[in-house]
């Protein structure tokens, strides 16, 4: 306990309370039991294992909690995290009873989402982040669901909190409003962003396959145009069964199922997951693919949208046929 209090005193001489930051006297650098503590209710990211985390309790073990975690208060006298799980859990790990804390209060649910989402960008990178932790920051920032200027705000406090100093003054990053301008705030492709909004709308249990690897970015793509009911039927049929991959055919076959019944079946799924859907299937019954030569079409048909070239042959066929007869 005493290792902890002199942590604190030591952070807050450090960041110095009238240092310029807006603290309210809430807010300033207090020390709070960790079983106080209770983990951000919508928190989506994977805390430290390994060799990482094991490197953080020895450093906390000889060190303390350099950094305070952030906090905002909860019922029954508990403080939510937003900002320092790993510590608290590393923490614990080392022995210790409390860690230092900036308390929040009267914090908005959108800000408290933007120090959860923030602070792991800043401490992991968008590169090193799970497939499904991407896809959930890239969904939040097209979205819109954060104000650029109070993410601002809150990015500067983050600095000051890690680095005892002033963030350098910086051009604020526009309103992220289109698909390319979030690409490039993380440094990727506007088809791999995408790909990252489909997959956010998958149920939790996809998003942990698709970080396993168990199913790929392109099969998730597919699963994620089915409904939340149809994906949880699918599931549980994966569960019954002892399947734990879906490839691309099946993927494919899946969405096509969802796209062309009302109620997909638990005898369909069943089906595309044997590698049986459609195998009973005769080829005349997918009907014959015909060519037009190229000269045919542009000379009759090459200012027609696809749609309207289909309707005009259609009407051709029966004007001939009804004249054969």
């Amino acid at each position: 306990m005493k290792e902890v209090f002199i942590v604190a005193r030591n952070v807050t001489s450090k960041f110095g309370v009238t240092d310029g930051l807006d603290f309210t006297s809430e807010q300033g650098i207090t020390s709070i039991a960790i079983d106080k503590l209770i983990p951000y209710h919508n928190h989506r990211f994977t805390l430290y294992e390994g060799e990482r985390l094991e490197d953080m309790i020895q450093s906390i073990k000889k060190n303390g909690v350099i950094t305070p975690i952030i906090v905002r208060t909860a019922n029954g006298g508990k403080y939510e995290i937003l900002s320092g799980h790993n510590r608290v859990y590393a923490a614990g790990q080392a022995g210790l009873e409390s860690v230092p804390a900036v308390v929040k209060v009267n914090l908005s649910d959108e800000d408290a989402e933007i120090f959860v989402v923030e602070t792991n960008l800043i401490q992991r990178g968008f590169s090193d982040l799970k497939i499904s932790e991407q896809a959930f920051a890239v969904a939040l920032r097209y979205n819109k669901l954060f104000d650029e200027r109070k993410r601002k705000e809150i990015c500067d406090e983050l600095y000051f909190i890690e680095n005892g100093k002033h963030r350098p003054e910086d051009v604020p990053p526009e309103h992220l409003t289109t698909r390319d301008a979030t690409a490039e705030e993380y440094g990727i492709s506007s088809a791999t962003v995408a790909r990252l909004l489909r997959i956010d709308k998958l149920i939790n249990e996809f998003k942990e396959l698709v970080d396993r690897g168990n199913i790929k970015v392109r099969s998730a793509v597919d699963l994620s145009y089915l409904t939340e009911e149809q994906q949880r039927n699918v599931y549980k049929v994966m569960t019954e069964k002892e399947v734990t991959v879906i490839d691309m055919k099946m993927a494919k076959q899946l969405r096509e199922i969802a796209s062309s019944y009302t109620i997909v079946t638990g005898e369909l799924i069943t089906e595309v997951l044997n590698g049986e859907y459609g195998s009973d299937e005769k080829p005349k019954d997918r009907g014959e693919k015909i060519t037009l030569p190229t000269a045919t079409y542009k000379r009759y048909l090459n200012s027609y949208s696809k749609k309207e070239a289909n309707e005009i042959i259609e009407k051709a066929l029966a004007l001939y046929f009804e004249q054969g007869e």
